[in-house]
């Protein structure tokens, strides 16, 4: 997912049917008003509400069913701090998204889905790793696995 966004590859815009309207804190408010164009440029429809408030009118594709305050607090809180670049504020929006549209652990996919997303890992030689850098898969030998289950000493 960060490597489709960091290669421009639109991911889809999701509209919402009711938009939302997020309280934030006054800091949380003031950042994200301060980067509502790098938003608006990256699949996200914001507008300042005014009063420490934002409207959301669409997503990315991949966050519908999130918990919008919860995501707009954390992209804030990525996004704080006077000394932090723009190309760094891009990283940390793309970091959010990818980590908040990621399957986890206990979440239901049928089989279609998982054989998709196995295809895709095994396919892309890019994919190596989770957006906070964890393995998403790696090669256990034969060897290891008949040691494990007691075939080789």
């Amino acid at each position: 997912m960060i490597f489709s966004l960091k290669k421009n590859i639109k991911i889809g815009i999701q509209a919402l049917l009711v938009p939302a309207t997020v309280t934030l804190s006054m800091d949380e408010y003031n950042t994200l008003v301060s980067n509502i164009d790098l938003l608006n440029e990256n699949d996200f429809e914001v507008e300042d509400f005014g009063n420490g408030s934002i409207i959301i009118r669409a997503l990315p594709s991949s966050l519908v069913g999130v918990n919008i305050n919860d995501l707009f607090s954390e992209i804030a809180d990525k996004l704080s701090g006077s000394n932090v670049l723009s190309v760094d504020k891009l990283d940390r929006i793309y970091h959010t998204v990818a980590c908040r549209s990621a399957i986890k652990a206990g979440n239901i996919t049928s089989d279609l889905e998982r054989l998709n997303l196995a295809k895709r890992v095994l396919s892309d030689d890019e994919i190596m790793y989770c957006p906070h850098g964890r393995p998403v898969a790696f090669e256990i030998k034969k060897s290891e696995l008949e040691r494990q289950f007691g075939r080789l000493q």
